[in-house]
């Protein structure tokens, strides 16, 4: 592939990398998702990956619905090869498979925010609290060193075993699990058997 003529040289860079880990770190409308999409036809077309050893996912329905439309303009056939989404829908899919694993148990139900807000209601947190209470569950979950309120300890519990009890996941739960599956050795090999590169 030649390179990009509207692309910059840091860019570039990112698109041509050799293979293997690289971080591409870029604020709002720095061609994050141009560096994707050009770095996919770099790996199919001039390094010579199979598109369906490639899987690319990122955060947000709108960006992958994005790099979905683009890669079937720019690859064509093989664009439907590649497996792509968001982050949560490779989460869910790896799930699927083995969530057994990790305490899912086949058909595991997903619990979005209206739920959550529900599930709040139900164990006693005040409509008011709902959000605050969410923000603080993800930093307990996701923040090392973040330490609940004496005020959440209970609700999180609840929430949590109420969760559990119904077989569902939330969203952060799907990127834990994820996580937790990827520790279980001959899951992970499985795993990594999938795909040659993921972006």
């Amino acid at each position: 592939m030649s390179s990009p003529h509207s692309a910059s040289a840091s860019q570039r860079a990112a698109i041509e990398a050799p293979r293997g880990p690289i971080l591409v770190l870029a604020g709002p409308g720095a061609g994050k998702t141009y560096c994707l999409i050009e770095r996919i036809r770099h790996l199919v077309h001039t390094l010579g990956v199979a598109p369906e050893r490639i899987c690319a996912f990122t955060f947000t329905n709108k960006a992958a619905g994005e790099i979905s439309s683009r890669l079937e303009k720019h690859l064509g056939e093989g664009a439907h090869l590649i497996q792509r989404g968001t982050i949560h829908s490779f989460c869910v899919k790896l799930l699927r498979e083995h969530g057994d694993h990790v305490g899912l148990t086949t058909g595991f139900g997903i619990a979005d925010e209206d739920y959550q807000m529900s599930v709040l209601r139900r164990i006693g947190v005040a409509p008011r609290w709902h959000r605050a209470t969410l923000k603080a569950f993800t930093s307990h979950r996701f923040v090392h060193g973040f330490f609940l309120h004496e005020r959440d300890q209970t609700p999180f519990r609840k929430y949590t075993e109420f969760l559990t009890r119904r077989n569902l996941a939330d969203f952060d739960m799907l990127v834990l699990k994820t996580a937790e599956l990827f520790r279980v050795p001959e899951v992970a090999e499985e795993i990594r058997g999938q795909w040659d590169s993921i972006l």
